[in-house]
């Protein structure tokens, strides 16, 4: 009888028992025991198999509450081999938290769900509430516990009270393990009540991780690790291994061969080759070299991509329909210019050097460009082709893994265009001035939007930012129809972005911007003149000749700030047969 796939089913125990498709992941807990860390800290992007890795966990250490074992659920298993290890199973109390979920857009409504979670922890060790170790007071408190009634100070201590009566009670120390440990500093940064939920998380985990005695180990999994934050400062105990370490690199999402047989054994009707092109191309670790020298990482997929494709037999940006993104998309959309520019070229198809550190600092994601960068590795948007490190230093060739992401990408710089505050603006007809060659209508258009945009963008006072977030919109919105590149070389020189049609008999374009930084320099329209003169004299329409386009649009674009200029020409097969020039800079 064939497996199930258990779409949405992230508890160990109910996969194993339900005969749902498994892929073995239970040598985590031997690699877990041999690291042998006081809080080993996990992070890995959403959707990697985090928190079904957790439940198996749980399963495996937890005294069962109700006597019966669940020694029989990892029979067969590969962990099943080690008798040493499986003599562990079983012989700990465990408190296991998952705040997965935790999206509240108000502090108050936070504080409520983390009371709720730990209310159900508490009821998981109920049976306890009358032990004949724990003193009135302590019981007191931990009915207060399960009915919600506890006071502010008590639930920031909380995790500590819990491994103490559980280590009095047993005479074991317990096991904590605390999934999706950083939901909540997302919501918290992505609402605006980020230092509400930071102090009462630092002094929630400080209390149960830092210097507890009645601690045995601790788990933590999430998406980031936050660090600098003081999250866990001064936390002597605790290791990371993020997806720069080698420790639990082939843990947490699907390996090649895994793929492989679960492609085959659901029959799925798609190249394996395919189906690699669409999901794999995270790297994970540090660099493997093989005899020749060349570079190797571990390489793994998105189980839930995997999954998807299984299920629907299809491929499709399925990882993105997952939400969670809202968070990348602001930060992309806060970029500088100069990161748009780097996002058009992963967009492209290219690479960007950058400096990334696992370690993420919440304010620094929208004002620097290395946190950014990092922001997007370790959430699962970018990963390297290439990386080098040095004492306290990581500089990585970024690229995007794989076609899912890559689609995903583009699909988030489209919703900047859809958006309700964008609605108004006429990048619909900015696309067609470019698709029907007609610059005056695209630069109309351009300029329309750009100065409708100021606020929605963000934009410094320079306004370069505007001119970018546009360039990609126009790159992701013709994709299909068109070929577009930036700073490529044709002719003599490189030209700062080429939009080729894939039908020849439709008309291309070249644009070259000029920003002029001060009004000293010489008037905007001359910066105008300047770029349009650099696409004649490098000869940048040489690609498109190459490709048999007839009808060619050269735009020169200026621009300071809100400030534009611009002279065009078009030419068909080789004859001028428009051109005009505009600026909106006072004269005098």
């Amino acid at each position: 009888m064939v497996k199930k796939i258990g779409i949405g089913v992230y508890d160990f125990k109910k996969i194993i028992e339900n005969d749902y498709y498994y892929v073995d992941k239970t040598m985590l807990i031997h690699e877990l025991i041999s690291y042998s860390a006081e809080v080993s800290i996990i992070p890995r992007p959403r959707r990697f198999g985090k928190t079904l890795n957790m439940t198996m966990l749980k399963y495996f250490f937890e005294k069962p509450l109700d006597g019966v074992s669940n020694a029989h659920l990892f029979e067969g298993l590969a962990i099943a081999k080690y008798p040493e290890i499986m003599a562990r199973q079983g012989k700990h109390p465990v408190i296991f938290i998952t705040f997965k979920g935790v999206k509240s857009t108000h502090w108050d409504e936070c504080y409520r769900e983390i009371k709720i979670i730990v209310s159900h922890v508490f009821k998981h060790h109920e049976c306890f509430i009358s032990h004949d170790k724990l003193k009135d007071s302590e019981k007191k408190l931990f009915s207060d516990f399960i009915e919600k009634r506890a006071n502010y100070d008590d639930y920031k201590n909380a995790l500590f009270f819990l491994s103490e009566l559980l280590f009095k009670i047993h005479g074991i120390k317990p096991i904590i393990l605390i999934d999706e440990y950083d939901a909540p500093m997302q919501a918290g940064f992505e609402f605006d009540y980020y230092d509400e939920i930071k102090n009462f998380m630092y002094h929630f985990f400080c209390a149960g991780l830092k210097d507890n005695n009645n601690l045995e180990f601790a788990v933590i999994t999430g998406i980031l690790r936050i660090v600098k934050d003081s999250l866990f400062s001064g936390m002597n105990n605790s290791a990371s291994y993020s997806l720069l370490d080698d420790a639990y690199a082939d843990k947490f999402g699907f390996l090649q061969h895994e793929v492989d047989v679960m492609l085959d054994y659901f029959q799925t009707p798609i190249d394996h080759a395919t189906v690699r092109q669409w999901y794999n191309g995270y790297r994970v670790g540090l660099p493997k070299y093989d005899t020749q020298g060349n570079e190797h990482f571990t390489m793994i997929y998105n189980p839930w991509s995997i999954i998807e494709c299984v299920n629907k037999k299809s491929l499709g940006a399925h990882w993105i329909n997952t939400g969670g993104h809202m968070l990348i998309q602001e930060t992309m959309r806060k970029a500088s210019a100069e990161d748009k520019e780097n996002l058009l070229q992963i967009l492209d198809g290219g690479s960007i050097e950058k400096t990334i550190n696992d370690t993420i600092v919440f304010r620094d994601v929208f004002n620097d460009s290395n946190a950014m960068w990092s922001f997007l590795v370790f959430t699962g948007y970018l990963t390297w082709k290439s990386r080098t490190h040095m004492v306290g230093k990581t500089t990585a060739s970024l690229i995007a893994p794989n076609f899912e992401v890559l689609d995903s990408l583009r699909s988030m710089v489209m919703s900047w265009f859809s958006a309700p505050e964008c609605q108004r603006l006429k990048f619909k007809k900015m696309l067609s001035g470019i698709e029907d060659g007609i610059p005056e209508v695209f630069l109309k258009a351009f300029q329309f939007n750009v100065l409708a945009s100021v606020s929605y963008f963000d934009i410094n006072e320079d306004g370069e930012s505007v001119y970018q977030a546009f360039m990609l919109g126009i790159m992701v919105s013709l994709g299909d129809t068109h070929e577009i590149t930036t700073n490529r070389e044709s002719g003599t020189g490189r030209y700062d972005m080429c939009i080729i049609p894939h039908d020849a008999s439709q008309p291309g374009t070249i644009i070259e911007f000029k920003r002029r930084k001060a009004a000293r320099q010489g008037p905007l329209a001359e910066f105008a003149t300047s770029a349009l003169n650099q696409i004649k004299e490098k000869k940048y329409t040489t690609i498109m000749h190459t490709r048999n386009i007839h009808k060619i649009a050269k735009i020169g674009l200026a621009f300071e700030g809100k400030l534009m200029a611009w002279q065009y020409e078009v030419e068909e097969d080789g004859v001028i047969i428009d051109h005009d020039e505009y600026s909106d800079e006072p004269q005098g």
